[in-house]
Formats: C-alpha cells, structure tokens, sequence
C-alpha cells in the first residue's frame, strides 16, 4: 500500500547510503514522493536533489522540521 501522508516534506540523509542510481553523502536532500511496504520493510521513495528517485529506509533519514524553515 502506498502512503502518500508525507509526500512533499524534504528530507535529508542522516548518513552515507549507497544505492544503486548513485552514492548520497550524508546531509543529501530531497522530496518525499511516498511510503510503502515491499517485503515486510518499510521504504521511502524520494526525488533527490542530485538528480534521481531511488527509495531509502526511514532510519537513513530525517524529514526536515518545518517549524525551523527560514522564509
């Protein structure tokens, strides 16, 4: 099932991942396109700013604080 509850909110990497479109340092940013489930794991698609959508697992990111956003 896709969740779509947090589509939209940037997120950063909270550490170095490696995927297979590419490498994402940590601090890497992006945009949340969905939340789904694949074999009893949680993933998170997401546009990333270097260029490419690949999904993470939620504990290799941290969705940023709107709270705390500068205008």
């Amino acid at each position: 099932m896709i969740d779509r509850t947090r589509a939209g909110l940037r997120c950063r990497t909270i550490r170095f991942v490696r995927t297979v479109e590419g490498d994402l340092p940590k601090d890497a940013c992006g945009t949340i396109r969905y939340e789904t489930e694949n074999l009893g794991r949680l993933l998170v698609l997401v546009d990333w700013d270097r260029g490419f959508t690949v999904p993470v697992f939620p504990h290799e990111i941290e969705v940023a604080n709107l709270d705390n956003v500068q205008p």
